[in-house]
């Protein structure tokens, strides 16, 4: 993540939440919606640090496909996509790279210059499309975007979604097996103990300014917890990609039983 690259679009965004008048009240995304369901998988593979190690125990509530996980938005972070076919073979419903030709050319951007993760306001990025609509046929319970950050102390979560805990209880989870950043922060945005949450006029801020990327779509769209995740590019390839994999498994284990209005569209009509 650069935060540099950025603050443009923030301060386009400010500009706009003050000729508008600050929110009166709190940005409301679509109400989730349930998705089939799924089978699950559960067989171990090879960890990134080359022993084969099983996955944790899967949650009480819910499949592994209902939880959606994207990689390659930029290209020159690498693991997220990296990571992707391991999390498939798990039964984890992953889409990427979702920008292919920046993997293929190590580059943030994609080929005319755009910042994929500035751009899913738009109606004219076939790469943003293509992403609309793994997640409009999925509908997920959650969804986890993989990142790296150059300037991060370790492993951090930026969480939008519902009032809930799970970005922390995925920390605390793994704040054994990691370093993790004690203040994550993006711009004026600050957060503690390897949690950054947004607050809802930051969020209204995002969505006035029309540079939001996939998590935020995701959240707004969708109505669902969503979860960036990211991790130093300073760390070792392997070590980022089992942060990457042990981030999604941990959120699937702790992901909570589907919600009243999940089980409302479930029931026979």
């Amino acid at each position: 993540m650069q935060r540099r690259s950025v603050l443009a679009s923030a301060l386009g965004a400010l500009g706009a939440l003050l000729a508008n008048g600050c929110p009166r009240a709190p940005l409301e995304p679509a109400r989730a919606s349930a998705p089939p369901p799924a089978g699950d998988k559960h067989a171990p593979v090879p960890s990134a640090r080359g022993s084969t190690a099983a996955p944790p125990p899967p949650g009480p509530w819910r499949p592994r496909s209902e939880v959606a996980v994207t990689g390659g938005v930029h290209g020159d972070e690498p693991s997220g996509a990296l990571v992707l076919p391991e999390l498939e073979a798990l039964g984890f419903a992953t889409f990427g790279p979702c920008n292919p030709w920046g993997v293929a050319h190590h580059a943030r951007e994609l080929a005319d210059g755009r910042d994929l993760n500035r751009s899913f306001a738009r109606d004219d990025v076939p790469e943003v499309a293509a992403v609309q609509r793994f997640l409009a046929a999925r509908r997920p319970a959650l969804l986890l975007d993989l990142h790296e950050d150059r300037d991060a102390a370790g492993g951090y979560l930026i969480q939008h979604g519902p009032d809930d805990d799970l970005g922390r209880r995925i920390i605390r989870a793994l704040g054994d097996e990691f370093a993790i950043d004690p203040e994550p922060s993006f711009l004026v945005v600050h957060g503690e103990d390897g949690v950054l949450r947004p607050s809802a006029t930051v969020l209204r801020m995002v969505e006035l300014s029309r540079f939001y990327g996939l998590a935020f779509h995701a959240w707004l769209a969708l109505g669902i917890t969503t979860l960036v995740v990211e991790c130093p590019r300073g760390w070792p390839l392997a070590e980022r990609m089992r942060w990457q994999r042990r981030v999604v498994e941990t959120a699937h284990a702790l992901l909570g039983p589907p919600t009243g209005a999940e089980r409302d569209a479930r029931a026979p009509r």
